[in-house]
This record gives structure tokens, C-alpha cells and sequence, in this order.
């Protein structure tokens, strides 16, 4: 940021007979707006103060609390009641379309208002506004932050962007400055949306200053299978050498990026420019810490908006809709929001996200806790609305028309059954006539044939109308047919097709099952030999698997299913799990021969 924006500051001297004008009121306002606007950086930072949650009120709808945010220029940001919103009517909404990610960003606005006369302003000017009202303007994007920027301005240094994709991204922050023989802290951004798979990654290499066994700093999360947040910091405590005044990197040859995603692995030699200095003692440390504690690197990050949430969506023919809101993804909270403890525990990270469950599947929640990190993340699962499926039926009635004059007469049929079973059904009714215009093809007549009457009809229905009474305690039905005029033949057929709603749980269950299969199901493999088997996962998006040897010494397989076999010959089972369903398995079997 400029410190142009704030100085130098200058404020009005006042004497008798100074001529006041509309640029002594600005330099008035502009000084005093300014000397707040600097302390509320230097002081308190950016971010939330208070309230300004976001949570999902359906899967169009977002509900923002009211509150109060700084922004990265000192300035206030209010939100004087909640707002609700469809999508559809935030700004930028546009651009989420095919997107799966997205952010629901807040900057400071203002708007000109009270329009009025200006009396003896110059031409051109006679129209001026009265005041200016200060707000918020709240907007969507689809576009990732500017990493870099964001983590420095909240103070980390050395940040390097290491991995980016549409589902993953790692942000590595490294201390400039450390003491010799001392722990510090290194820490890695997480960033995936809500179908990246259990991550686990391993960032490897020679490091001068830290201590190790083998002189090789090594870097290993695995993620859980039950974390459910979508931006979280690992972190990861290192020790420095004893050493003294000594600049070097944290991988002066580049670092070994290994990078797990479900079945897809990545692997790359990176360069990590992360420039570490080793003081001599803590007082030195301080003494650097202070010194580089600037303006400069206070006021960073001018143009950057409050993340008030991370929006998870899906894309369908109907528009884009929410799958999962993560409130304040990126920690920009001050005060009580950036959670204050009595005990003195330090800043707690709590976060919430919303998934959408069928039905007739009961509201729940579930908490994940990071001690490493300190984070809470609150996982609340709301049923959809209820939904109904339709069984069918179709059959056709023949009706036997009565001898003699047959206009205005009327003939029933039978009392049949619909094969819906009991209940309320909805009946529709066509009668069958074969259209000698076109051949004698067979057609089905809806409705009115009196629509059809007339020289350039491309038809000539019979005169008749179908009607039936439904029997709902019964499951039957009867048809009738009110015949207008003289009917050629003795017969007419009348089809029927009949629907029925139901809320049949377990049949939509079944529909809906989530299955697994492996393959190859049996195998042989001879002893201290390697075998690669494959799961197939049916009926959900998620295809994470995992997987297990039954057999306490039946060897070991990884999680991308390579099995090794043991030493001891015999048959062992090989259980494949479904990341979707923990009751859902499959096995197979080798013989290690």
C-alpha cells in the first residue's frame, strides 16, 4: 500500500479572517479520516470485528449477519442488518457459472446522495450531491485469492505457492528470521474444494540449517478422513542448528514435492525461495523482528477483500447451486472473532460447513478438532426438501358398442383394476382410432375431438369422450365413453395410463446404493512378490477407497492398492472399504504360493 494515502499529514492552521473553502472542509475531513483510518491498520489489522457470518439458508440463498469489518486501508465496513440473497441477485454471479469454487467477498463502498442546486458554482456544476453514505458492497467471484499477497499482509514471510489446481492448493510460509538451536515453526495453506480426496503430501530435501539425522529436512501430513474443512493450516516445528549469523534457504538445491490425491500422484522438484537468517541469540532475533516491523510491511495488501466465505457449487441445466458454505476460509477476524481465551491459548480457528442430505435422513453435526492447529470445524448436515417418486401404469380397455342408433349413447366398462393397488391415483384417458388419411395408422386421441372437426383438421377422430371413476380404497376403476355420433365398427379401445406418488424409502434406497467390486477377485503371487489391485466404486461421486489385509501377517498393501505379499505361504483376504460408506466392502482373495 502507499503511504502516500496517508502522508504527510497535514491539517488546517485557523486564524482570524481566513477565507474557508470547499478544500479546507476536504483537507478537514481527509486528516482526521486518515490519522483513524492508519491507527485501525497498525493496531488492530484487517478483517471481521464482529457478526458478518454467512451460512447457506437453502441452495440458492446465502443469509449474511450484520457486523462490522476493517478493511486493508483502516476504513469500517458496516452491514447494518442481515441480508438475505439468491445468488442470482449478488453481484458477479455470472462468474460461477461452470465453476465449482467460488467466494462471497466484502469491500467498502460509498455512494453519492442527496442530490441538489450548487448556487454560484461554475457552469457545468450547478448539480452536486449533499452527502455521501458509507457501505458495503458485497460480491461474488470465481477467482482464487492472490495468496501471496493475502499471507503476507496478515504477517508470514516466505511465501511460496507450491502446488495449484482446480482441486488443490499448498502454500508454504517460512520465518525470515530464526534462533539458533531453537524451534520454529514452518506452516502449510491448505486449500481443496469439497471432492478433492484425503490429502497427503511429502516436501523433502537438504537443508543446511536444520537439524536432522541424514541432513534432510522432511515435511509429511496425511489428512483425515473425517476432516470435513476446506481451508485449514498444517503445521510443522523445526529445530535450527546451532549457529550463528548465518543466511542460507530452507532448500538450497530445491525441495521434492510428493503429492498423493485418492488414486493420483504427483511428484516435482521445486525451487522454494525461502530465504532464512539465524541470530545469534534471542535478543538479536527481537532486534531483526523489529527492524523489518516497517510501515511499508504493515500497510501491504491495499486492494485485497474480506473472504467473508468459501462457496462449494454445483453447476446443472437449472443454474448453479450450493453444496457447502466455509465461513471466513481465510481467518480474517479480529478480536473476539479471531477467538480470544481466558486460559491464554491463543487465536482457535472455528469454521462451519452445510451439506445437503436426502429427506428422510435425519439433521446431524459433527465437530473435528486440530490440536496442531488449534482449529474447530463444525460440519452440519440439513435434510432436502421431501421428495416423491411416481410409479406407473398403462392397459387398454376394449368397449363393445350397443346395436342400433349409437349417437348420444354411452357404454362402461367393467370394473378393473388399475395395478397401482389402493390409494389415489391420476387416470388419463385416450381413445384408439386408426386415421384413414394416413393409412390406417393406429393414433391416440386426447381430450376433445371437437378440435379436430372442421375441412383442414389432418384428422377425423371419432366423435366420443372417455371419463373413468377411480375406486381408491379398492384399487380399481371403471371407464365410460359418451358417444356424440354414429362410430363406424362395434368395438373402440380406450387406453389408460395411470400414476401414482409414493414415498417408498427402501426402493429409493436400493436405487441408490452405494457398491464396491475388486478386481482381480482371486489371484496367486509367490512369496515377498507384488500384486496391484483395482476398486470400482458404484453410485456415489466419491471413489476414494481403502484398503486392508484381513490376516494380521498376510503382508501389506498401500492405499493405491499395491499388495505386498509375505514371506509365509497361504491364502490371505484383501478388504477394500468405501471412502463414501464404511459398511460398504468388497474383498478378494490371494494365494502366496
Amino acid at each position: 500500500m502507499s503511504n502516500a494515502d496517508f502522508f504527510p499529514m497535514e491539517r488546517n492552521r485557523y486564524f482570524y479572517g481566513k477565507l474557508l473553502t470547499v478544500r479546507d472542509f476536504e483537507i478537514e475531513q481527509r486528516y482526521n479520516r486518515s490519522k483513524t483510518q492508519l491507527f485501525n491498520r497498525l493496531r488492530f489489522g484487517a478483517g471481521v470485528v464482529c457478526g458478518l457470518g454467512v451460512a447457506a439458508s437453502d441452495d440458492t440463498t446465502l443469509l449474511i449477519e450484520s457486523g462490522m469489518a476493517l478493511d486493508y486501508q483502516g476504513r469500517m465496513i458496516m452491514l447494518e442488518e442481515p441480508m438475505l440473497r439468491k445468488l442470482q441477485m449478488i453481484e458477479g454471479q455470472e462468474s460461477l457459472l461452470g465453476q465449482s469454487t467460488g467466494y462471497l467477498c466484502m469491500a467498502y463502498d460509498e455512494t453519492d446522495i442527496e442530490p441538489v442546486n450548487a448556487v454560484g458554482a461554475d457552469t457545468g456544476e450547478s448539480r452536486q450531491f449533499n452527502m455521501t453514505r458509507e457501505g458495503c458492497r458485497v460480491y461474488l467471484t470465481a477467482q482464487s485469492p492472490a495468496y501471496q499477497e493475502l499471507l503476507e499482509a496478515a504477517g508470514r514471510e516466505n511465501v511460496t505457492v507450491l502446488y495449484a489446481s482446480n482441486e488443490l492448493t499448498l502454500v508454504l510460509s517460512v520465518p525470515s528470521n530464526v534462533c539458533g538451536g531453537q524451534e520454529f515453526e514452518v506452516q502449510m495453506l491448505v486449500v481443496k474444494n469439497e471432492k478433492t480426496p484425503p490429502v497427503h503430501f511429502r516436501l523433502d530435501g537438504e537443508s543446511a540449517f536444520v537439524e536432522s539425522e541424514n541432513g534432510r529436512v522432511c515435511m509429511e501430513f496425511s489428512e483425515s478422513p473425517e476432516e470435513k474443512r476446506r481451508v485449514y493450516t498444517a503445521a510443522f516445528t523445526l529445530r535450527a542448528r546451532q549457529l550463528r549469523d548465518v543466511d542460507s534457504k530452507l532448500f538450497p538445491s530445491g525441495g521434492e514435492l510428493d503429492l498423493e490425491l485418492g488414486s493420483h500422484r504427483y511428484k516435482n522438484y521445486i525451487e522454494v525461495e525461502a530465504g532464512v537468517h539465524l541470530c545469534s541469540d534471542q535478543a538479536d532475533l527481537d532486534a531483526r523482528v523489529r527492524t523489518a516491523d516497517n510501515l511499508d510491511r504493515r500497510l501491504l495488501g491495499r486492494d485485497i477483500p474480506i473472504y467473508l466465505a468459501k462457496l462449494e457449487l454445483i453447476n446443472s441445466a437449472g443454474g448453479v447451486f450450493l453444496s457447502g458454505v466455509t465461513d471466513l476460509p481465510f481467518g480474517q477476524a479480529l478480536g473476539r472473532q479471531a477467538g480470544q481465551t481466558g486460559g491464554g491459548g491463543g487465536p482457535q480457528a472455528v469454521t462451519t460447513s452445510v451439506r445437503s442430505l436426502e429427506y428422510w435422513q435425519k439433521p446431524d453435526v459433527k465437530a473435528v478438532y486440530q490440536a496442531a492447529t488449534g482449529a474447530l470445524h463444525f460440519d452440519f448436515g440439513i435434510p432436502s426438501p421431501e421428495q416423491y417418486d411416481y410409479a406407473v401404469a398403462h392397459g387398454t380397455v376394449d368397449l363393445t358398442l350397443p346395436g342400433g342408433i349409437r349417437v348420444n349413447s354411452r357404454v362402461y366398462s367393467d370394473e378393473i383394476a388399475h395395478g397401482l393397488g389402493p390409494g389415489a391415483v391420476d387416470i388419463r384417458l385416450s381413445v384408439e382410432f386408426e386415421d384413414k388419411a394416413s393409412g390406417d395408422e393406429t393414433v391416440l386421441l386426447y381430450g376433445s375431438s371437437e378440435v379436430f372437426k372442421g375441412k383442414n383438421a389432418p384428422a377425423a377422430p371419432p366423435w366420443a369422450e372417455a371419463a373413468a371413476l377411480v375406486y381408491p380404497e379398492r384399487g380399481t376403476m371403471r371407464i365410460g365413453l359418451w358417444l356424440h355420433d354414429s362410430v363406424d365398427g362395434n368395438r373402440l379401445t380406450v387406453h389408460y395410463f395411470a400414476q401414482k406418488p409414493e414415498r417408498d424409502t427402501s426402493r429409493i434406497l436400493a436405487q441408490r446404493k452405494v457398491s464396491i467390486s475388486v478386481t482381480p477377485e482371486f489371484s496367486r503371487v509367490s512369496c515377498r512378490g507384488t500384486l496391484r489391485f483395482e476398486a470400482d466404486v458404484v453410485g456415489s461421486e466419491d471413489k476414494s477407497v481403502r484398503w486392508q489385509v484381513r490376516e494380521e501377517n498376510g503382508g501389506a498393501i498401500d492405499r493405491n492398492g499395491i499388495y505386498q505379499a509375505p514371506e509365509l505361504a497361504g491364502t490371505y483376504e484383501i478388504i477394500a472399504t468405501a471412502g463414501v460408506d464404511e459398511s460398504v466392502t468388497a474383498s478378494a482373495f490371494v494365494i502366496v504360493e
